[in-house]
């Protein structure tokens, strides 16, 4: 969902989530979805869960490998002269 972490993107719901290393894939396999708080989430927190929530699920999860992509090419595949024209 971004370019950044859902970690970065939600950070007040990562620091009481009960399991940090969780997989979205593994989240989204049941209902109710398969994920629990140290603490109950109101006020701004449970805005944040809603807002969540509802992102994920436009998302469309398959079975196929993830893949790698540089963001610094059309092509998405890694070039040294890439990376040394960022760099610079």
């Amino acid at each position: 969902l971004g370019e950044t972490p859902l970690a970065i993107q939600y950070p007040s719901l990562y620091r009481i989530v009960q399991r940090r290393e969780a997989f979205v894939a593994t989240v989204l396999q049941s209902t109710p979805l398969n994920i629990q708080f140290r603490r109950t989430l109101i006020g701004n927190r449970w805005e944040e869960w809603l807002h969540l929530v509802s992102r994920l699920m436009e998302v469309q999860l398959s079975q196929q490998p993830d893949k790698l992509r540089w963001k610094l090419t059309r092509s998405g595949e890694f070039i040294v002269k890439s990376m040394y024209l960022d760099v610079i």
